[in-house]
């Protein structure tokens, strides 16, 4: 199970905002967003864990930023912890 604890982001087209573009895993490997995506629809279980919270990383249909084409998008529930949610995690 890979455990993600940093991000990149890149610019969104249009929009002024970022989104992911893929994700860092603990052993210092990058995956792109695609390849998440593809990763869980294949059955593998993908999480963040920050200050001892797991939070399961999922697939969402696309990017939650008004009229942004990134898709498929990836995120964790709207209720974990600030400190364990994607969008929060620290850049790679």
């Amino acid at each position: 199970m890979p455990t993600v604890n940093r991000v990149r982001k890149e610019q969104s087209n249009p929009g002024p905002h970022k989104h992911i573009a893929g994700v860092c895993t603990t052993d210092n490997m990058y995956y792109t967003r695609p390849e998440v995506v593809a990763s869980i629809r294949a059955g593998n279980r993908w999480e963040t864990h920050s200050g001892g919270n797991p939070a399961v990383i999922r697939e969402i249909t696309s990017c939650p930023a008004p009229r942004c084409p990134a898709t498929p998008y990836i995120t964790t529930r709207p209720d974990d912890s600030i400190d364990n949610n994607l969008e929060s995690l620290p850049g790679c």
